[in-house]
């Protein structure tokens, strides 16, 4: 059987065969990882949403273009933790100590449990005639080992689970219910939903290829910025291309109105007069982005995840019992998000921000079609979203074979 592709920019150099479109590294993105699997998909239609749920009226979004005779059969959702606290003290010098933060380092601040309260006020807006009260038949919500990540989940099954139901309220009056979820093993945790944590030899060679060179460039380009700031922040020689971009730290402070020095908004004539906390900003994205932008970094860094929902997508198309009936969620992290939207190819460049969500809706109609179709929520908070024209899969035969990874090696 042929294998009908239209792939408008997940992979590069299109080459068409015989009237149907294939591309030369669709072998790679098949093994992603040196494996392989194949698969009969038969279901109709997939639907890939890309959200930011980070202002108060990001929830709102718009229906979907959905055909008559199309219905929804399942859901997959990850989403970035909420705004959290830095790991640790950005500097030496900074006077913004452990107790500017309420909860302690690395935890989520009172503005990332809202952030994730609005997407799953979100998720109750969108599928509320699709799954209504909670049941753990119906859904399964996994996170990585991260309190953030932990706390972020729960704070998302406050917004889209309220006890509305007086039969499921165990306080009178009380809204908030407990609800279960999964944390993942270590083993299969780090390189599933925190990619970052995870070691892969073929992976850290590719960035030791690439790494130096961009380091190398920005560290030149800004050299009076990072100057100064080996200066200021008290770091001195030790100031590294990845310990400039960690000073991002500075930009949750400012986010929660905690005094700054005059040198972070200092403003720089020669760099279009951005400020030191852009630069800075402009040092995470790339060294952000720099970590999964090429086809071989993204697989071997989210083509564990990638498989996953895939797997789950065809046992589910199939008639095969999948561990919740409805819906499927991954409370995760950027580093998680990134890659996926890299393998993908639906990344914008940017750094993914809190409470960000990749929706992927499985829908099934008699003409079997398979399309995945791209939206992003606006991050103007404006109510519309912008559908992204970059249909991945798109098959017209009765059945199609996709390949997908069941492990990664690295």
């Amino acid at each position: 059987m042929s294998l009908m592709l239209t792939s408008l920019n997940l992979f590069t150099g299109p080459q068409q065969r015989h009237g149907a479109y294939f591309t030369h590294n669709i072998i790679d993105y098949a093994l992603l990882g040196h494996v392989n699997l194949h698969f009969m998909l038969t279901l109709s239609h997939l639907f890939l949403l890309l959200f930011n749920c980070a202002s108060n009226n990001a929830f709102v979004l718009r229906t979907t273009d959905v055909k008559a005779g199309e219905h929804l059969i399942y859901v997959q959702a990850i989403w970035r933790h909420g705004d959290r606290a830095p790991h640790q003290l950005p500097y030496p010098r900074d006077l913004n100590d452990e107790s500017s933060w309420p909860r302690g380092w690395s935890q989520l601040t009172n503005m990332g449990m809202k952030q994730l309260y609005e997407l799953g006020l979100f998720l109750r807006k969108r599928y509320n005639g699709y799954i209504k009260e909670f049941n753990s038949a119906d859904i399964r919500i996994i996170t990585s080992r991260s309190d953030r990540a932990i706390v972020s989940a729960q704070a998302m099954l406050r917004g889209f689970f309220p006890a509305d139901n007086i039969a499921m309220q165990w306080l009178k009056d009380e809204l908030w219910q407990p609800i279960s979820f999964h944390s993942e093993s270590i083993e299969r945790n780090a390189p599933l939903l925190h990619p970052t944590l995870h070691a892969c030899s073929h992976y850290n060679q590719l960035m030791k290829n690439e790494t130096a060179v961009i380091a190398d460039e920005m560290m030149e380009k800004y050299a009076d910025v990072v100057h100064l700031l080996a200066n200021v922040t008290g770091i001195g020689e030790k100031l590294s291309f990845d310990r400039t971009a960690a000073l991002i730290d500075i930009q949750r402070e400012i986010l929660h109105q905690l005094p700054q020095p005059e040198w972070v908004y200092q403003k720089w004539p020669q760099f279009q007069n951005m400020s030191t906390i852009d630069i800075i900003t402009e040092f995470k994205r790339i060294n952000q982005i720099s970590k999964y932008n090429t086809f071989e970094k993204a697989k071997f860094k989210s083509g564990l995840l990638l498989g996953d929902i895939l797997h789950r997508f065809h046992n589910v198309s199939v008639g095969i019992k999948v561990e919740a009936r409805k819906m499927f969620l991954y409370s995760a992290h950027d580093s998680t998000l990134s890659s996926l939207q890299h393998a993908l190819n639906i990344s914008n460049g940017l750094l993914v921000p809190y409470s960000a969500c990749l929706i992927m809706e499985l829908y099934k109609t008699g003409k079997n079609e398979t399309t995945l179709k791209t939206c992003e929520k606006e991050k103007n908070g404006a109510n519309k979203v912008i559908l992204v024209d970059s249909s991945i899969f798109l098959c017209t035969s009765t059945s199609a074979s996709l390949i997908i990874p069941r492990q990664v090696q690295g």
